[in-house]
């Protein structure tokens, strides 16, 4: 029993550490951008621990500092993490024997790199929760070391890097979006929303046009995908 205990715990750490390496250099980029964006050193880091969900810190960074409205960045960050329930659903069947007290700890965890890593493992029937605890835990604490120490130096990086990093935030929304990109329907989506945001922009105030676009895209994703999914059940008959 205390060489499985001991075997899971060594694949969970095994397997967060990519993650560990990419989440302090991201978390130090999200503090940095938030000090510079006008958070106090106690609310950039707060942000980490309550939320704990990278890009949309990031959009909430860049929102804030664009003078959204509170409502409008909750409402923008509600819908980009949406896709935590489908992540969530696909993993549930795993967890029915966990006693419910301790699901919420484990959901809470649950991000696009923890999932990427740990549903293969529940697939092969190789963890049970102890994996998921451990790796969603270190995830989270390395994310708050970085993100505490981004805010800690957030106003002592030298002045080309900050350019550069305001650069990269954008930089990341791209790759985000360009990771999602796995077929036509998606690229028809994100060009069509990129495309609307621009028309919006011109009678929009605020980030409206930017809320209004990413709705009006989903929606267009949910119709096209829905409208392929039938038709050849439609030509079948």
């Amino acid at each position: 029993m205390n060489e499985v205990k001991h075997n899971m715990m060594k694949k969970a750490f095994t397997d967060a550490l990519p993650i560990i390496l990419g989440y302090i250099p991201m978390g130090a980029a999200y503090g940095i951008l938030a000090r510079q964006s006008g958070m106090g050193l106690f609310t950039a880091i707060f942000m980490s621990i309550v939320v704990f969900a990278g890009a949309s810190q990031f959009i909430a960074v860049g929102l804030l500092s664009g003078g959204a409205t509170a409502f409008e960045v909750v409402l923008a960050t509600f819908f980009v993490n949406l896709r935590h329930v489908l992540m969530s659903a696909s993993l549930s069947p795993f967890f029915r024997k966990v006693s419910r007290r301790i699901i919420p700890f484990i959901a809470w965890g649950v991000t696009d790199e923890t999932y990427a890593i740990s549903i293969g493992r529940y697939h092969n029937d190789e963890v049970d929760h102890r994996y998921s605890l451990i790796l969603h835990y270190t995830a989270y604490a390395s994310w708050i070391t970085g993100s505490v120490l981004g805010a800690l130096a957030g106003f002592l990086v030298p002045a080309a890097l900050q350019s550069s990093l305001e650069f990269a935030l954008y930089s990341m929304f791209a790759g985000l979006v360009v990771l999602q990109i796995s077929d036509r329907l998606l690229l028809l989506v994100a060009v069509a929303a990129a495309a609307m945001s621009i028309l919006f922009s011109f009678f929009m105030g605020g980030t409206w046009y930017i809320i209004t676009a990413s709705l009006l895209g989903a929606t267009l994703g949910l119709i096209l995908e829905s409208f392929l999914t039938t038709e050849p059940q439609r030509t079948q008959s």
